[in-house]
């Protein structure tokens, strides 16, 4: 385990015989940055910029009766209501809104 952590962070000044901490330093403590990926980071705001844009929802659009099953049809609309409610709502209204769904009013 050793012999791999020196391998990625370089040797340390921990002995194998045990831990000394007068001959630690601020330099061992800190660990060297990661170099930078220019291709990593590419690939990350070219698939930010997808969802911005809403490539995926325009190359696959979906169609009403998927949206909209037999089963339940307003089950979409109710969920974006939802989401779109849950931001304002205050910490009363979301504790009202957890017991709505314990409490069963038949």
């Amino acid at each position: 385990m050793r012999r791999r952590i020196d391998k990625q962070l370089g040797p340390s000044s921990i002995s194998k015989s045990g831990y000394d901490p007068a001959k630690e330093s601020k330099e061992t403590l800190v660990t060297p940055l990661k170099p930078y990926d220019e291709k990593a980071e590419s690939e990350q705001v070219n698939a930010l910029y997808s969802f911005l844009e809403n490539r995926y929802a325009k190359k696959y659009p979906l169609s009403d009766r998927l949206l909209k099953p037999l089963s339940n049809p307003e089950y979409y609309d109710k969920l974006m209501k939802e989401f779109e409610e849950a931001p304002k709502r205050s910490v009363f209204g979301r504790w009202i809104n957890s017991w709505k769904g314990f409490v069963r009013w038949s």
